[in-house]
């Protein structure tokens, strides 16, 4: 049995632990992008302020909903959120759906940038390890936020989840692009190609998140369905009083 409280704790300490990597990982990749003149990777690193950003918002929005002696099953939580919770809940939506948006876009704008120039990818060691690295990582903090926004039935996890889900595609085009590229020379197209149909597919998912934030029958829930959930342990409520 896990109480809503400890999942609050929970996702408010894997989004700190995400917020911190993101920092790191963008200053790392900024600075060595400049070095090598990658444009690639400059990007990669600036777009980590995403992913800080967002980590930020479930932060802020959980330390709203930390209400002990208030938690029960995820469901009843739907239904019993105030109108507070709910303007938190709606804000911190509205919020990372507008980033995945916004992170589609630059992404989308700077790949056809690099298309029109022709730019090659590159093929540096830094810019392997740093996109490697990222893949394995962020995959490792995207497990347990699904986990998470599916347990909280939380749509501001959810888009949280979704954030993290692009930047491991994001991470894993550029790995995939600069190994392809020291094979193959002609191929030099396909890491920007690749981040082009990410990027449309994660603004279509953010504009899905604006338009249900902004809906009137906004509830706060992630949209999961009992079926998608019936692996999560049940979340009780603790006993009243002492």
């Amino acid at each position: 049995m896990v109480s809503r409280h400890v999942l609050q704790q929970c996702a408010i300490a894997i989004s700190i632990a995400s917020l911190i990597y993101n920092i790191a990982e963008g200053v790392i990749s900024v600075v060595f992008g400049a070095e090598s003149s990658s444009h690639a990777l400059i990007f990669f690193g600036i777009q980590s302020v995403i992913e800080v950003l967002s980590a930020s918002l479930v932060i802020w929005r959980f330390l709203h909903g930390l209400k002990p002696g208030e938690e029960g099953d995820a469901e009843d939580e739907v239904n019993s959120r105030t109108s507070k919770d709910l303007r938190v809940e709606r804000i911190a939506t509205l919020a990372i759906g507008t980033l995945l948006v916004v992170l589609a876009l630059a992404a989308v704008g700077t790949s056809i940038a690099s298309l029109i120039a022709h730019e090659q990818p590159s093929s540096s060691s830094a810019s392997l390890i740093i996109s490697a690295c990222a893949t394995f990582i962020m995959f490792l903090f995207w497990v347990p936020k699904r986990y998470l926004a599916k347990a909280l039935n939380s749509s501001t996890m959810n888009g949280e989840t979704l954030c993290t889900m692009s930047c491991i595609q994001f991470s894993a085009a550029l790995l995939i692009g600069s190994l392809i590229y020291r094979i193959w020379r002609a191929g030099w197209w396909l890491d920007s190609a690749t981040a082009i149909v990410i990027a449309v597919l994660f603004c279509w998912e953010g504009y899905k998140m604006i338009r249900w934030a902004s809906n009137d029958r906004f509830d706060g829930g992630c949209g999961c369905g009992q079926e998608e959930r019936k692996d999560i342990p049940e979340v009780t409520q603790p006993p009243q009083g002492g």
